[in-house]
């Protein structure tokens, strides 16, 4: 794919932006065709003009253009026929506030299933709308509008298919399109050699405009804290209003002592278990000699008592002896 012809396929709300591409891309060489397409679907649509033109395609994919139906008619045909000559190029969408008059971006993603579903819904609602509108309607041209019907009809049941078909292609996003001075287009044209001599002469494409730079009055910048006490403004003076006003009062030599002593902790030690070696025994009481005395002399009276009848036989004895 050598030619230096190339079409640019795209929705009339996008204008700007191919516009932009083809300004871009002029110092090149190539000469660039554009197929716009509006939202009505007077005359022969998008893919029926790009079936029939021979050159490779820039097909330029918006919110706007997946929701046209002068650009989605028979567009699953096209992308099926021509694939290997379509690059498919994301941009964002442009909607205008009817307020305001003034356009904002809409994103155009397709890549998750809730996306596809999103422009399936749509499709299929527009249809509903279309066939509820014609039992209203009373004086219109039924073959006309018939045949509007018919075509909201096949893009609305091949909606889905259009973009599954769409996610399998070699789509790019518009900076990735655009980075390295359009890489990505001299590879789709098989171009090294146009390429080179364009990255000489092309400015550099930034895929993301970074702001400038706040002017100097407005950076706010965070002084570093002074390394020490005698670094802080007025700290000289302060020490001397202190000395003035506040006359430094001894401290005891022992609280000095304390204060320059190392803090320490002591800890309680834990209570014992008290077990049988280490319950005291009650001391044992002393008696006094005079206390034994007296302790003992009733034991002395029980042995005399017990001595008393003894003695008595043996009296007995010898005064029986004696009588004899």
């Amino acid at each position: 794919m050598s030619t230096k012809n190339i079409a640019i396929a795209y929705c009339t709300d996008n204008e700007e932006a191919v516009k932009g591409i083809e300004q871009k891309l002029r110092p090149s060489g190539y000469q660039f065709q554009l197929y716009p397409c509006s939202r009505d679907t007077s005359g022969a649509s998008l893919p029926e003009q790009l079936v029939e033109q021979p050159n490779p395609i820039l097909l330029i994919i918006s919110d706007n253009f997946l929701k046209s139906a002068q650009c989605m008619s028979r567009g699953l045909k096209l992308l099926q026929e021509k694939r290997t000559q379509i690059l498919p190029i994301v941009v964002d969408g442009a909607a205008k506030d009817e307020q305001s008059g003034e356009w904002t971006n809409i994103p155009t993603d397709f890549e998750r299933v809730s996306d596809i579903i999103q422009y399936i819904n749509y499709w299929q609602d527009r249809y509903l709308d279309l066939r509820r509108q014609k039992r209203q309607m009373k004086d219109f041209d039924e073959n006309a509008f018939n045949a509007h019907l018919k075509v909201m009809r096949e893009i609305s049941s091949e909606a889905g298919e259009f973009l599954r078909v769409l996610r399998g292609m070699d789509y790019q996003h518009y900076p990735e399109f655009a980075a390295n001075s359009f890489e990505n287009f001299f590879k789709f044209t098989n171009d090294s050699a146009t390429w080179a001599r364009f990255k000489t002469i092309a400015p550099i494409e930034e895929s993301s405009p970074t702001p400038p730079p706040p002017p100097p009055s407005e950076v706010l910048t965070e002084e570093e804290p002074p390394a020490g006490l005698s670094e802080i403004p007025g700290i000289s003076l302060l020490e001397v209003q202190e000395q003035e006003t506040e006359p430094a009062v001894e401290e005891p030599a022992e609280q000095q002592a304390a204060e320059a002593s190392p803090m320490t902790i002591e800890w309680e030690a834990e209570p014992q278990v008290a077990t049988e070696e280490s319950i005291p025994t009650e001391p044992e009481v002393e008696v006094e000699p005079e206390e034994a005395e007296e302790a003992e002399e009733p034991v002395a009276e029980v042995e005399a008592d017990e001595a008393a009848p003894e003695e008595e036989l043996r009296d007995a004895g010898d005064l029986y002896n004696a009588l004899r």
